[in-house]
């Protein structure tokens, strides 16, 4: 992880609410994968794995800076449970949620996204079941979610 003050320096831009939504879904993050890389461009942060991959492969989640909210992204979302369906868009796999106030963030179902996101492994789609289908040609057939 990027140390906290040299994260906090980068940051500064952020309205202090988003800034707040950036640091719990950082601690959320390290909490279920300590051992997770924190990588930071002028339009977000990209957490993964990098013990199973880089940030498409093994990706947790993404933050992208917006104007007045964040964008919280899973590159796999397609295949996430999501019950009560805070993912969306238009993307085939990767799906967000938006994030304005820190006050209004469902943080249990936001931490059950990032938890079941960094146990996620993409490999799991080309297995086949008992049906003989594996579960991305299930998705792909419109046959699931």
């Amino acid at each position: 992880m990027i140390p906290l003050a040299l994260l906090e320096k980068q940051l500064k831009h952020l309205p202090e609410d988003l800034l707040d939504i950036v640091m719990e879904i950082r601690d959320i993050v390290e909490r279920v994968c300590p051992e997770a890389v924190e990588r930071l461009d002028r339009s977000g942060i990209v957490y993964y794995d990098a013990n199973r991959g880089g940030p498409v492969k093994a990706g947790i989640c993404q933050i992208i800076f917006k104007q007045d909210y964040l964008s919280l992204e899973f590159i796999h979302g397609a295949f996430l449970p999501d019950p009560t369906h805070l993912l969306q868009g238009s993307n085939l796999y990767k799906k967000q949620t938006l994030l304005g106030a820190f006050k209004d963030v469902p943080w249990d179902e936001v931490t059950a996204l990032i938890t079941a996101s960094a146990q996620f492994d993409p490999a799991c789609l080309n297995t086949k079941e008992a049906d003989g289908k594996t579960p991305l040609e299930k998705f792909q057939a419109g046959l699931t979610k």
